[in-house]
C-alpha cells in the first residue's frame, strides 16, 4: 500500500438513512441506529492507522458526528445532475459523491483510498488492513456485500485510477469489470467482517440474535 492512506465513507442525513428498516423500527430508532452504524464504522478507521478519513454526506447531523470523530467533513453535491457523455450513462448519485470524494482525497496528497460503506456492523481494524494489505500486489481491492450483489469496501492505489459504480444494482460485477477494463491489477477479498451489513429487517434480525 502506497502512502498516505485515506478512508472515505458516504453517509446520507441520518434522519433519510435506513429506510428499508421502516417495518422494524420507528424513525426516531431508525435514525440511532443509523448513527450508532456510523459512529462504529468511524470508531475504527479511526484505530486503523490511516492518514486521514473524509466523510462525505448531505446532513448535518453526520458532520457532527464526523467531526466528533476527528473525520473530515465534505458536503456532497448529490443535487447536481450529471448527463450522459457520448453515450456512457450518467454516474448515479452515490457514484458521483463518492468520485467527488476520492478526487478530493488526491488533491490532498492521498496516494491510496478505501471507500467504506457506513453500516458495517463487525468492521474491525484488522479487516481494514487485510483490505489494503491486498494492495501490496494489485491497483484495486473490493469486498462485496454478504448477498454478493454490491460493494461495501474499494480500496484504490490511486485513488482516482476509475470512475466507480457505487449505487448501481450490481456495483461489485461493475466495479470488477471497470478495474479490468482500465488495465488495473484487481483483488477480490473475501472478508466477513465487511461484507456483513444491515440493509432490511433480515439483516437487522441477524445482527440482533449474534
Amino acid at each position: 500500500m502506497k502512502r498516505p492512506a485515506w478512508a472515505i465513507v458516504p453517509a446520507k442525513s441520518l434522519a433519510r438513512g435506513k429506510s428499508r428498516l421502516s417495518p422494524v423500527l420507528a424513525d426516531d430508532e431508525r435514525a440511532a441506529f443509523a448513527r450508532g452504524l456510523l459512529e462504529h464504522t468511524l470508531g475504527v478507521l479511526a484505530a486503523a492507522g490511516l492518514d486521514g478519513v473524509l466523510v462525505c454526506t448531505d446532513g448535518d447531523d453526520v458532520a457532527d458526528v464526523a467531526a466528533s470523530r476527528g473525520a473530515h467533513v465534505l458536503r456532497d453535491g448529490t443535487a447536481h445532475s450529471a448527463a450522459p457523455t457520448h453515450g456512457v450513462p450518467a454516474a448515479s448519485p452515490l457514484a458521483r459523491v463518492v468520485d467527488g470524494a476520492l478526487r478530493h482525497v488526491e488533491a490532498r496528497g492521498a496516494a491510496t483510498a478505501v471507500v467504506f460503506m457506513a453500516d458495517l456492523p463487525r468492521l474491525e481494524a484488522a479487516n481494514v488492513a487485510t483490505l489494503l494489505a491486498a494492495l501490496d500486489a494489485h491497483d484495486v481491492a473490493i469486498v462485496r456485500d454478504h448477498i454478493g450483489h454490491h460493494t461495501n469496501a474499494l480500496a484504490v492505489s490511486p485513488p482516482t485510477a476509475f470512475a466507480t459504480s457505487f449505487g448501481t444494482p450490481r456495483s461489485f460485477d461493475a466495479h470488477c469489470a471497470s478495474a479490468r477494463a482500465a488495465g488495473l491489477r484487481l483483488a477480490v477479498v473475501d472478508d466477513a467482517g465487511i461484507a456483513f451489513d444491515v440493509d432490511g429487517p433480515a439483516d437487522h434480525a441477524r445482527m440482533t440474535r449474534a
